[in-house]
């Protein structure tokens, strides 16, 4: 093979690695205690069992129709992160691509568990049953 076959190779391999590092990073998250929760609520959701943080970006594209979904749905339970203001939650969370939604659960007094991560944009209808499992 020539030299320039290889090297579209690499970049075609490379490019769907680091496209697939957010969601394998995510699943080894999920059960993770994340005391970084407790200031990010309100009085609103501090009594929630569950609660749906959505982590957006000003420069991601994506997340402009989910935000538009997320006010939709205009629920408490839901938490924005913008990742400009607060990226020390990035690290805390995993998160490592936007727009992302954290499931977070109740867990006693052991704080705040990550349940799951889910990577990508979410629509209206995904995002009611979400809060609808919730329960």
């Amino acid at each position: 093979m020539a030299v320039g076959t290889w090297i579209l190779i690499v970049v075609v391999v490379g490019f769907v690695a680091l496209q697939l590092l957010p969601h394998v990073l995510a699943r080894g998250a999920k059960g993770k205690v994340v005391p970084e929760v407790e200031g990010l609520l309100g009085t609103a959701q501090a009594g929630a069992r569950r609660v749906l943080v959505y982590f957006w970006s000003p420069t991601c594209a994506v997340c402009r129709p989910m935000s538009s979904a997320i006010d939709a749905v205009g629920s408490a339970e839901i938490v924005k992160v913008n990742l400009a203001e607060k990226p020390q939650l990035a690290a805390a969370f995993r998160v490592m691509a936007t727009p992302s939604l954290a499931v977070m659960k109740k867990q006693g007094d052991a704080g705040w568990a990550l349940q799951e991560l889910l990577v990508g944009a979410k629509n209206e209808a995904q995002l009611r049953a979400l809060l609808q499992s919730s329960t």
